[in-house]
């Protein structure tokens, strides 16, 4: 999440710096017309050696679609090849469908990584942030349909129930899961780790690392509406989640998201909503403990969720 942090802040230097020349020659139309062609059709699918670990079969997945559009993840799940519930993850850019291997045992359950649909470099240098603006606005416009044509082939393979369907948005995958699902119902649970609403002010607040603190709240302005985050922000979006669950997961001193932002979002949210707090800082791969108690406290609500499901088929 600090890379993401600190490219948002880069973005944000560089939109002040260039001003409105720069605005002028980006789009920022309405992605959401787009989504379906974006999503467009599984055109191929190109699967690596599985490998066997700790109990489970890895496999890395790239699923092209019909419109270009290309979605690397990463599958582990129990060696039998009976059906199982779906966990899909998105977190943070940096460590990608990588996230899977964070999860030691995935309790009999098919847990996916993605990757953003995101090719260009991840470590930029001052100004050049601005040549590669426009392919990470796209990219992220590109996510929502990217998780849905995830979904179009994993709900094809017969090691996946596709009845329980569990979409994970991890601190910068929040918003485009919350998306993704109220855009498509084959997602049956959403899950926001340490996740927030408002990317205005989610941006404006990260950006202080990068800029005195009385110029954040214009960068956040400026970067908000180069990634679309007026159209994106989940708080938006979260309402039409409902009637499926809505769950969060957040740390009480988070440094990267205001509590203001927390709650603006799970006051978005209709029943049946749940949130959660852990003491703690926010989520990183390098902060192991927090990462185990959140993937623990996951798996055990979804296995009591799991449960009551079973109940009410029977």
């Amino acid at each position: 999440m600090r890379r993401s942090v600190r490219l948002g802040g880069m973005v944000a230097i560089g939109m002040m710096l260039l001003g409105a020349t720069t605005l002028g020659a980006l789009r920022l139309d309405d992605p959401v017309p787009g989504f379906a062609a974006r999503r467009g059709e599984v055109a191929s699918v190109t699967r690596d050696e599985a490998t066997v670990e700790e109990g489970h079969r890895i496999e890395a997945v790239t699923v092209r679609s019909t419109s270009g559009v290309t979605v690397p993840m990463l599958v582990k799940r129990p060696l039998a090849d009976s059906a199982a519930p779906l966990v899909l993850i998105l977190g943070g850019h940096a460590t990608g469908r990588d996230a899977a291997r964070l999860i030691p045992d995935t309790r009999g359950r098919v847990v996916v990584a993605l990757s953003y649909p995101y090719t260009g470099p991840h470590r930029m240098k001052g100004l050049e942030i601005l040549k590669w603006a426009p392919d990470i606005r796209q990219a992220l416009h590109d996510t929502p349909p990217a998780i849905q044509l995830a979904l179009d082939w994993l709900l094809q393979q017969p090691w996946v129930n596709a009845r329980e369907v569990h979409g994970a948005g991890a601190s910068l995958g929040t918003p485009f899961m919350t998306v993704a699902a109220a855009l498509d119902p084959r997602i049956t649970h959403v899950w926001s780790v340490h996740g927030a609403g408002r990317t205005r002010d989610l941006l404006a607040h990260n950006a202080q690392e990068s800029m005195p603190a009385l110029f954040a709240p214009l960068a956040g302005t400026l970067a908000d509406v180069i990634v679309g985050g007026p159209y994106l922000t989940p708080e938006k979006w979260v309402q039409r989640v409902a009637p499926r669950p809505y769950t969060m997961l957040n740390a009480t001193e988070d440094e990267r998201l205001p509590r203001p932002a927390i709650e603006a979002l799970y006051a978005a949210a209709s029943e049946p909503k749940a949130i959660v707090w852990f003491p703690g800082k926010h989520v990183q791969p390098n902060r192991p403990e927090i990462v185990r108690a959140l993937v623990t406290t996951v798996l055990t609500r979804m296995e009591k969720d799991t449960g009551r499901m079973t109940t009410a088929d029977d």
